[in-house]
């Protein structure tokens, strides 16, 4: 894996292989309670589409990243779904731009602008679910960084990293304020005025995510003084784990002494690290994820609490982090449960028509 933080790489890559992903991340949490997870995808790795395409020995089958553009919306209210959409659209709804930040995804997009070391990326969201819940809104992710931050080694070698890596991270934005407005409606209403801390990162991986890892853990915290992001995968067999903390005045230290423990499992034998620490010299980072706001049979998703601790001075803060077992994807017998989740062109499940019923499966 290529990681790296590079807002002129914030674009669409192109991925000619069978089981290429793309995917632009933005999250929040806001000084109210509200926390928010948007994702667009260029090809969408869940996709039971996508997967039986890569299986498939019909001629005529496409197994390329193009044909299943995706957008994913996730609202919480204390810790609690109030909102949730998962939308894969056909081709012809969806544009990802190769020059700029730029994405559209049926009625949502994105779009990001620099302006001197001031980062600016707008969010227009507009999804309305067969069950009649909609969602509008726009949200701002503003922040000041330095162009081509360097979180792990050396990039003076990308161009020839790049044909070797199967899967890169750009860090964008680690921290950005972000403010908006939001309206749901249908079974539940709600107005948001949002106030809050955000992060957005941009993954691409150029081969199906099954082959590249087995398990991966990633979160981010926003302290009063300190940011902190990591990234864990575990590729044949063995961890690779890395960590990065920002101070306020823009110094980057990396992580690497990271230890997970307090294992359980889900309801669907999905079995996680609930506790995660981070050591380096006088400084530690005591991850708790203890509250699951998004559990399935291959990913989870969490509103955590942690506690830094840097000689004498403690900082306390909550963040959102996330597991993913890909493997299990390709396993037909979650399929049904998946589809519950998943809007696909032209196959609106009987479960996403209901109100009531739709709920259950978040």
């Amino acid at each position: 894996m290529h990681q790296y933080s590079d807002f002129s790489r914030d674009v669409q890559t192109d991925k000619p292989l069978p089981g290429s992903y793309e995917w632009w991340y933005f999250d929040a949490i806001s000084v109210d309670g509200y926390s928010l997870v948007v994702i667009f995808y260029d090809g969408n790795p869940f996709s039971r589409r996508y997967i039986q395409a890569l299986q498939s020995t019909e001629s005529g089958k496409s197994g390329l990243a193009a044909d299943y553009p995706a957008v994913s919306i996730s609202i919480y209210k204390g810790g609690k779904h109030i909102y949730y959409s998962f939308e894969e659209v056909n081709p012809s709804d969806a544009h990802f731009s190769p020059d700029k930040p730029e994405v559209r995804i049926a009625g949502n997009s994105l779009y990001g602008d620099r302006e001197g070391n001031v980062l600016k990326y707008q969010l227009n969201l507009d999804q309305k679910l067969p069950n009649g819940d909609r969602l509008a809104g726009k949200l701002t992710f503003s922040s000041e960084t330095d162009a081509g931050i360097i979180l792990s080694g050396t990039d003076k070698e990308f161009s020839s990293k790049i044909k070797q890596e199967t899967h890169e991270w750009n860090l964008v934005q680690p921290k950005a304020i972000v403010t908006g407005s939001m309206k749901i409606s249908g079974y539940h209403e709600e107005q948001i005025s949002f106030d809050g801390i955000g992060y957005h990162d941009h993954n691409l991986g150029r081969e199906p995510m099954k082959d590249s890892f087995e398990e991966w853990y990633w979160g981010r915290y926003h302290f009063d003084q300190y940011t902190v992001a990591y990234y864990l995968m575990k590729e044949q067999g063995e961890w690779k784990k890395h960590a990065w903390i920002w101070s306020e005045a823009g110094k980057c230290l990396e992580i690497s002494d990271i230890g997970l423990s307090n294992y359980g499992f889900n309801p669907f034998g999905l079995y996680t690290a609930r506790v995660i620490q981070f050591t380096r010299g006088d400084l530690s980072f005591h991850l708790h994820q203890d509250r699951v706001v998004d559990s399935g049979p291959f990913y989870q998703r969490f509103l955590g609490r942690a506690i830094l601790k840097k000689g004498d001075h403690f900082e306390d803060a909550d963040g959102i982090s996330e597991y993913i077992r890909p493997g299990r994807i390709y396993n037909r017998f979650f399929w049904p449960l998946v589809d519950m989740r998943i809007a696909y062109p032209n196959e609106v499940h009987w479960v996403q028509k209901s109100p009531m019923l739709y709920r259950w499966t978040w």
